[in-house]
């Protein structure tokens, strides 16, 4: 896997802690980010902006991806959980950086063996490239002449947080805990 791009936000972990309004008020935006457009897993067009009033989580990656997606489909699901109520103050956007293989049908197959209210997300290479790099984000394909799937896909694993009006918040490494991320919500939503 491409080595994620950014440290769980010190934020999360630390001055956020409780969600104070003094912590809230540190929080900081980061660079990058922004809206885009992209097909959803219902092949209808998407756009970010249709999530304004929600805090937003996106990860890209692939149905294929044997470890770091179903993990953080997973650790997403545990994530709703610990929200409880606030879970529906959320939404999970899942975008393909595999299109030639993630049609709208498996990506919704797939998100459906997972207990999260996530919005798979697809669309032709330069409009997957373009949000890639928004997001300062990178994947490569990995030709495996030697297996069915003839390709894996070596992709970024951070998780990006954006707060209801669609600023990018927080970044999340993979190896960030369920209650890591389920604190650094919190503190989205009480910066408000």
């Amino acid at each position: 896997m491409v080595a994620s791009l950014a440290l769980v936000a010190g934020l999360a972990t630390s001055s956020c802690s409780g969600g104070s309004s003094s912590a809230a008020a540190e929080l900081p935006v980061l660079d990058g980010g922004g809206d885009f457009t992209l097909t959803d897993h219902d092949a209808r067009p998407f756009s970010l902006t249709s999530q304004r009033g929600k805090v937003v989580l996106i990860f890209f990656g692939y149905t294929f991806c044997p470890d770091a997606c179903p993990t953080t489909l997973s650790k997403l699901s545990v994530v709703s959980r610990k929200l409880g109520d606030d879970a529906a103050k959320v939404k999970v956007l899942y975008v393909s950086v595999d299109p030639e293989r993630d049609t709208p049908d498996v990506l919704k197959d797939d998100l459906a063996n997972f207990r999260i209210d996530a919005i798979g997300l697809t669309g032709t290479k330069p409009e997957i490239d373009r949000v890639v790099q928004q997001y300062g984000a990178a994947y490569e394909i990995v030709p495996t002449p030697d297996s069915a799937a003839r390709y894996t896909v070596s992709h970024t694993t951070t998780l990006y947080a954006l707060d209801p009006e669609g600023r990018l918040r927080m970044k999340f490494r993979y190896e960030a805990t369920a209650d890591e991320i389920v604190e650094g919500i919190k503190a989205i939503i009480a910066a408000g």
